[in-house]
């Protein structure tokens, strides 16, 4: 049943995932290592402060919006990050260049790359990457919601189990970030990210439904979280998977 903490949650949600596009699309890079780890750090110490705010409304509206630009301002960089990758590629499949393992562009080639990479060649076709990942996190909501708001099923059994990989996941990412550096590794970890993230969203719908009664700011506010969470995440799974296999 279509209830208060319903229309609360999704209209938290849809206004989250805007404001983070709208941030995101302003920041491509970041110009310092400090702008980097203060971003980082702000968007968890905002975080913690929407938790604690919870029910104190309009205050924990404002933090909201305030955690939904800073994560814009962190994922903006990791998206043209994709980008730039998927463009390279391009660029070195076109030149006939041929990359042994580990082998990197030589400077004339990195400097024509970057001379080229300004007039932007590849833009609709990256665009074209972009909107495919969109689109699939868009049909995992939906099918997801639908699978919850429509059957009868509990999918409550699924949090131990998602905690314990999410844990491994963060591991994986560290362990490839700092010693194995491997695009392989990474591209194991993305997939395992999707199916991850697709279940959360089953439990997060799940958990909405179950606390359909429950009208209290505090409620919508953590559910929406944990949705927009799930959705950001899933996006930019999909959208590493897409930009590193695609040809």
């Amino acid at each position: 049943m279509f209830s208060l903490l319903f229309a609360r949650t999704f209209i938290i949600v849809g206004v989250m995932l805007l404001i983070t596009a709208g941030t995101a699309r302003i920041n491509k890079a970041f110009e310092t290592a400090k702008e980097m780890w203060l971003t980082i750090i702000s968007t968890f110490a905002i975080l913690i402060a929407v938790m604690v705010f919870a029910d104190s409304y309009p205050i924990n509206l404002v933090l909201v919006a305030a955690f939904s630009a800073v994560m814009g301002w962190e994922i903006g960089p990791t998206i043209e990050y994709y980008g730039k990758r998927f463009k390279q590629r391009k660029f070195i499949k076109n030149q006939g260049i041929s990359l042994k393992k580990g082998e990197s562009l030589t400077e004339e080639k990195r400097a024509e790359f970057e001379n080229i990479i300004n007039s932007d060649p590849h833009a609709n076709e990256w665009h074209n990457i972009v909107f495919q990942a969109l689109l699939g996190t868009a049909l995992a909501v939906l099918s997801t919601a639908g699978m919850v708001f429509l059957t009868n099923i509990n999918f409550g059994f699924l949090g131990g189990f998602l905690f314990i990989a999410l844990i491994i996941l963060i591991v994986m990412s560290l362990l490839n970030g700092f010693f194995f550096h491997s695009p392989l590794f990474a591209m194991v970890r993305a997939y395992l990210g999707v199916v991850i993230f697709t279940l959360y969203l089953l439990f997060d719908f799940d958990r909405l439904e179950k606390m359909a009664n429950d009208q209290s700011w505090g409620a919508a506010i953590d559910i929406a979280i944990n949705i927009y969470l799930d959705i950001i995440n899933l996006f930019l799974e999909l959208l590493q998977i897409l930009a590193e296999s695609s040809d």
